[in-house]
């Protein structure tokens, strides 16, 4: 009898240590010594072990499963939080191309309670279509902008008026005027007057900072755009003479010898930045690619 219940936990300890080693039980193999020298009691003891170490498995699982969700929830919540016109930029050009007019006003009046400023061009091209509520939208849009855009101004005239020297609505305003002529909503003789008042307000603001590059090369773009080839002229020579190493006054020294018609000028100017080795940026790289595209196809 004894000899057969010897046998039978032998056979239980083998068993065990087979389940260990296929990892069905997670208890370590420190154990076994016991459950093998003291019978009935070393099994209880392992057994104990081996539901407290489940035990704790579940409740470590189930943290992980609910941080897992709470991060769920917070990224559903960010992608619903999302700005339906920002993701809708391509179908907002393409309603104008189809015929359906609902889809059309949807997606300007949600353009209209965003943000207008980024949607200028698409708003001018809605002002030609057939359907006469997707006109009206887009008029009263771009006159909301306008409107935006004049208000803005009268205040910061109205603060130079009272203190022409005050520095920060001077910055205020050029900043304000620079936005308004990339934006695209100013036309024609609006447009006209707002460049020359953007040189004008540079010019002062020269003035008083001599050695800002960002102004002189700001100031010769404008002047090349009003056709002040003169004072354009000036502003290029004094970038070329102070900032001879950058890439700046070179390209627009080409932009000056395009706007004048003067071929030989652009040439030079071609040649001494290969010269110089003037380091070009990805932006200066394409502008010189496409001189030296048309220097060719003038030779040929």
């Amino acid at each position: 009898m004894i000899v057969m219940l010897l046998i039978c936990h032998v056979i239980f300890c083998v068993v065990l240590y087979l389940l260990m080693r296929a990892s069905v039980l997670k208890s370590t193999g420190t154990l076994m010594p016991v459950v093998c020298l003291v019978p009935v009691w070393g099994a209880a003891a392992l057994l104990i072990l081996e539901l407290r170490i489940r035990g704790s498995q579940e409740i470590y699982e189930e943290v992980g499963i609910e941080k897992l969700k709470i991060n769920d929830a917070v990224h559903k919540s960010i992608l619903m939080d999302e700005d339906p016109v920002e993701n809708r930029v391509v179908p907002l050009e393409e309603a104008f191309l189809i015929n359906n007019p609902a889809t059309r006003r949807e997606l300007l009046m949600e353009v209209m309670y965003a943000d207008p400023n980024d949607y200028v061009e698409q708003l001018k091209e809605a002002r030609e279509n057939d359907d006469t509520e997707v006109v009206h939208y887009a008029v009263t849009a771009l006159a909301e902008l306008q409107k935006d855009y004049e208000t803005k101004f009268q205040k910061l005239e109205w603060r130079l008026h009272k203190d022409p020297g005050d520095g920060e609505a001077v910055d205020a305003y050029l900043e304000l005027l620079r936005r308004y002529l990339l934006s695209g909503i100013a036309e024609g003789s609006d447009r006209k007057l707002k460049r020359k008042l953007y040189s004008h307000m540079l010019e002062k603001k020269l003035r008083e900072q001599p050695d800002r590059k960002g102004l002189w090369q700001e100031k010769a773009k404008v002047d090349l755009k009003i056709g002040a080839y003169e004072d354009a002229k000036r502003e290029i020579a004094h970038i070329l003479k102070k900032w001879s190493s950058e890439e700046t006054g070179y390209l627009l020294q080409i932009r000056y010898c395009a706007a004048m018609g003067d071929r030989a000028g652009i040439e030079k100017m071609l040649g001494q930045i290969r010269e110089r080795g003037i380091y070009l940026t990805p932006e200066g790289r394409e502008e010189v690619r496409f001189w030296r595209k048309e220097e060719e196809t003038q030779e040929d």
